[in-house]
């Protein structure tokens, strides 16, 4: 029996009706992206600033002065003052603070005498990011206060750096963008991997399947009225993104829609691949968090390179498209990149796309075994 427009037709309105009578599936659908946009948009912030900052200060001299003015005015350090090298240790210890300055007695002498003039720095090692980021702070700082301290400009090598596409290192125009993957990730495969599953708990699958629908008719009738509620997640984040955040866009907007448009056939269908396999909601729920959600957050370069991760896990990430949108997305957004530079991750998503809706049209039996 061939496609009739009018039978799928029937199971979108019908599908359409239930979605606007179910408050938790609008809920999840528009309320829970906003609030995760919102949310992790103002709490997202890979540089860190004010760190708490504990000095002894065995010197007090206007060299180790200087060099305290020199970490407070970065901006990077809070610094508050101990007596001892003991009491700045418990300070580490009770969490009040993530690192210690400790200036020795000896410290204007040395530079008076020419020698080198040596401070300590103890970090809180239990906490990798502010080790990390004190690591990459300390560089500068230490060139600047021995530039203002000797009143002597380090002239040996002279490295300007600049930075592209994100000059002031702003966490935001980062990490926002990539909240488009994991939010339609969650609007897509969540509700759509229940959808199946509903007919066959409710027993409305078997009246379904008395009628002339076929299959295909049946998958794209139910998958169209989630792929506008995909939509809305994509639309509510690029405009939070853009207006509550003012993170820029530089790229193509329809190589951008494309690429938005690919990456929601591609969740859709793996939701209702999971929907047509499973046949139980509880069933169909972890299948989507384990398949779906979990790699898109955590496999996708949303929080962590997929470049820095091992080479198997680096192959397993792109099995899912989350992978190749992520970087398609911030591409577009900060880059400006032009379409032939992104032809790999484009069709990679067309490419899974087919393969998954293929498999989702085939599992899908005319039967209730």
């Amino acid at each position: 029996m061939s496609f009739d427009y009018r039978r799928c037709k029937s199971v979108f309105q019908k599908e359409t009706k239930h979605i606007l009578r179910d408050p938790f599936t609008l809920i999840l659908a528009v309320i829970i992206p906003l609030l995760i946009v919102m949310i992790l948009g103002n709490s997202i912030e890979f540089n860190l600033k004010e760190i708490s900052t504990v000095v002894v200060d065995h010197d007090k001299t206007k060299e180790s002065q200087e060099l305290i003015r020199t970490f407070n005015s970065s901006n990077y350090f809070k610094t508050y003052f101990k007596d001892s090298p003991s009491e700045a240790f418990q300070e580490i210890l009770k969490e009040n603070a993530r690192v210690v300055l400790y200036i020795p007695p000896d410290f204007d002498r040395n530079i008076a005498s020419g020698q080198v003039a040596k401070a300590q720095i103890l970090l809180d090692g239990a906490n990798n990011s502010t080790v990390t980021a004190v690591n990459s702070y300390l560089y500068n700082i230490s060139t600047m206060a021995s530039e203002k301290i000797t009143n002597t400009p380090i002239q040996n090598v002279f490295l300007k750096t600049r930075l592209l596409f994100n000059p002031e290192l702003n966490s935001k125009w980062f990490a926002i963008p990539g909240l488009t993957a994991v939010i339609v990730a969650i609007v897509c495969i969540l509700l759509t991997s229940l959808t199946i599953c509903k007919e066959y708990e409710l027993g409305s699958m078997e009246l379904l399947l008395s009628t002339p629908v076929e299959p295909t008719e049946i998958i794209i009738g139910k998958v169209i009225p989630y792929a506008f509620l995909g939509w809305a997640g994509f639309c509510i984040v690029y405009f939070a993104s853009r207006f509550a955040f003012d993170v820029p866009f530089f790229g193509n907007f329809w190589i951008l829609l494309l690429a938005t448009m690919m990456f929601i056939i591609d969740y859709l269908a793996i939701g209702m691949y999971i929907s047509v396999t499973s046949r139980q909601q509880q069933v169909a729920v972890q299948m989507a968090l384990i398949l779906g959600l979990l790699p898109t957050a955590l496999l996708s370069g949303f929080v962590f390179p997929v470049e820095y991760m091992p080479k198997l896990l680096q192959y397993f990430a792109m099995i899912f498209p989350a992978k190749w949108y992520m970087t398609i997305i911030r591409a577009e957004f900060l880059k400006a990149s032009p379409i032939g530079d992104l032809i790999l991750p484009i069709t990679i998503l067309l490419s899974q796309g087919i393969i998954v809706i293929c498999a989702a049209v085939t599992k899908f039996r005319r039967t209730l075994e």
